[in-house]
């Protein structure tokens, strides 16, 4: 039986030199479905500001499968800071959806995918508290945030925000702070932490949960 493979000593150390042989203990890293989501807000509390701009984009290992991204029109104005930072004022989110809306096609995009997201303490909560505000759902998708991959694995670094992560990787930095800009950036840095996370022994979706456990 697969179970008995699996705690088998030849198994475990054949494994070991064999990478391939991590498929018998389920999808491999390169097979799962992740999606790299980013959001532009009118501020930093989830319970008191409101999403201008959700983006994401499907991926399995480092191929494109899908991609989700809309303006959205918030119920109050957009602070003055705010429109200097995204560039996102009153006339760019004028013809676009509200909230309910975009957040439903989120989650039917999403799906159970693990999402992925550089900061995720910031992103998910928003999206979260919306969620439960506008539309009475749950997210319950597993997360990674690419912060804590980086304060991980990259501890040396002055600070572990998106550009710092990504200038040392050697990524090109462009569209920063809005959602589908910063998701593409941030795909590009989780594309350098995959192998960092094969080379830890993490090959499947068993050795994820464990790890992500302990992040």
């Amino acid at each position: 039986m697969l179970v008995d493979l699996l705690k088998d000593q030849q198994f475990q150390q054949l494994e070991k030199e064999y990478k391939f042989l991590a498929r018998a203990r389920g999808a491999t890293l390169d097979d799962l479905e992740f999606v790299i989501v980013d959001i532009e807000t009118t501020g930093l509390e989830p319970a008191l500001f409101e999403m201008t701009e959700i983006a994401a984009m499907k991926v399995a290992g480092k191929e494109l499968k899908d991609i989700y991204s809309s303006l959205i029109k918030p119920k109050y104005p957009i602070p003055v800071e705010i429109t200097r930072l995204t560039g996102i004022d009153a006339e760019t989110v004028k013809d676009a959806p509200a909230a309910e809306s975009v957040l439903k096609r989120f989650v039917e995009f999403a799906k159970d995918a693990v999402l992925v997201a550089h900061n995720s303490e910031f992103d998910i909560p928003f999206i979260k508290h919306h969620l439960k505000k506008n539309l009475n759902l749950e997210l319950t998708n597993q997360t990674i945030c690419t912060v804590k991959l980086a304060r991980r694995f990259l501890p040396q670094l002055a600070n572990h925000k998106l550009h710092t992560v990504a200038a040392h990787f050697g990524i090109n930095i462009q569209n920063r702070h809005r959602a589908m800009g910063d998701v593409e950036l941030t795909f590009q840095v989780w594309e350098h932490f995959l192998p960092i996370l094969k080379d830890q022994g993490i090959a499947n979706k068993a050795q994820l949960d464990a790890f992500i456990a302990r992040l």
